[in-house]
């Protein structure tokens, strides 16, 4: 089949995507101009769907279905999560050489495979364990290039040169697209979610096997609506001075920075069920509704926060967010003081400024971290940005545990500190994050 052939087949098993946003409830809630990328619109929602199904039952595949003890399906996890972390170097480089795009297909059809392994192998029976390790790590890599390179691509997405209307400049619109990638990836994993959690009311291995292949088709979905988006091409770089971003170094202490950030925003979710059950000795079933009120909160509201506050400026609103937290670790280790009637409400408030503080940093983090890198090699910047993300995941379930067995109050005031150095660090690098562009 010719050249003409294959594009006229590929349009007919990917048919053309238009969203509309420019409507006045897109405006109200701060969605942007889609300008024909309703496909990336839809991938990311799908891929989170897939993530939100298959990664909350991963550990249970590995002791119910593959029969792995506890410790070895911990150790498996753990294994290819720092393997993994190789990862952001390496989609850099290819985001750079083959364009975002491609890593991003790449990347899903890495954890569509992994996720399909583990649904084929828990089949016959308990699986090898050099199989699981396969699928573990292809998921583990697919997940780490899929956020190491999907920002640039948003980034692509947004078009700095355009006008919202009422005025707003391109670069509102790219706060908003970090708002929007992040409100898809908040309601598409609470979906994934929710089905994973309906397929285990029933009995037997075959619920996890379903699971584990609606994450492959989520993943595949996504993968094929991304090489569906117009995108942008890769650009030739040859020629031009190898990219040293370990000598920016404004950027790498912001990286840092945004690590602080990024522990305060890991920290909910890590230590919240523990403090509620044994801290405060409160009923467990509050943890599942606060979870969901700040996932709600996360999944509607960053695209009308980013609208009501763009204009004060990207690095004023980190700071914000981190005198945000500042006061809700306070708030929060304070509830150890008061009685559980006045601790259950003082929960749900304190959850809802944790939530307020979520949803200024995360699309104006991305969205400084985008801008304040050169544009030539800006996919590089955003992967290696990525590092900070990683490694607040990373330390902080030790550091809540370490702080924890002192009080239980300890964890939430250590945040507090956290947050004020973040705070007072990201207004240290006002100059050189909003002036002229670091590298």
């Amino acid at each position: 089949m010719g050249t003409n052939g294959s594009i006229h087949v590929r349009r007919l098993l990917l048919p053309k995507i238009t969203l509309a946003s420019d409507g006045p409830w897109g405006r109200a809630l701060g969605i942007p101009p889609l300008r024909g990328h309703g496909p990336l619109v839809l991938a990311i929602g799908c891929g989170a769907v897939g993530a939100g199904v298959a990664g909350p039952l991963l550990l249970l595949y590995l002791t119910k279905v593959a029969g792995l003890a506890l410790r070895d399906a911990g150790a498996l996890m753990t294994a290819s999560g720092l393997i993994a972390l190789t990862v952001p170097v390496i989609a850099g480089s290819a985001s750079r050489r083959f364009g975002a795009r491609t890593v991003v297909v790449a990347a899903q059809a890495l954890q569509a495979c992994g996720a399909a392994g583990l649904a084929l192998a828990g089949l016959p029976d308990h699986a090898h364990t050099a199989v699981l390790a396969a699928c573990c790590l292809l998921l583990g890599l697919g997940q780490r290039a899929f956020w190491s390179s999907i920002f640039a691509l948003i980034a692509d997405a947004a078009d700095p040169t355009s006008t919202r209307p009422g005025g707003d400049t391109g670069r509102g619109s790219t706060d908003e697209w970090f708002a929007l990638a992040g409100m898809l990836q908040g309601a598409g994993f609470s979906v994934g979610a929710l089905l994973g959690g309906a397929l285990l009311i029933a009995p037997g291995p075959g619920s996890y096997l379903i699971g584990m292949a609606a994450g492959a088709a989520g993943f595949t979905v996504s993968g094929l609506l991304v090489a569906r988006d117009p995108g942008h091409p890769a650009t030739n770089h040859r020629g031009t001075p190898e990219v040293r971003i370990h000598r920016a170094l404004p950027y790498m202490m912001f990286i840092l920075v945004n690590t602080l950030f990024a522990f305060c925003s890991t920290i909910l979710g890590v230590g919240l069920p523990l403090f509620v059950v044994d801290g405060l000795e409160a009923p467990g079933w509050l943890i599942g509704p606060l979870l969901a009120l700040n996932t709600l909160l996360g999944a509607t509201c960053q695209g009308l926060a980013v609208r009501r506050t763009a204009r004060f400026g990207r690095v004023t609103m980190l700071a914000v967010s981190g005198l945000l937290w500042f006061a809700w670790g306070v708030a929060t280790a304070s509830l150890t003081l008061a009685t559980l009637w006045v601790a259950i409400p003082g929960l749900v408030l304190t959850v809802i400024l944790y939530s307020i503080a979520e949803l200024l940093h995360a699309p104006f983090s991305m969205s400084l971290a985008a801008d304040a890198a050169p544009a030539a090699v800006r996919a590089v910047y955003l992967s290696w940005f990525q590092y900070s993300f990683a490694v607040a995941t990373m330390a902080a379930p030790g550091v809540f545990a370490l702080t924890y067995g002192w009080a239980p109050a300890v964890p939430w005031l250590a945040t507090s500190a956290v947050a004020a150095l973040a705070a007072g660090g990201i207004l240290g690098l006002r100059y050189s994050l909003e002036g002229p562009k670091t590298g």
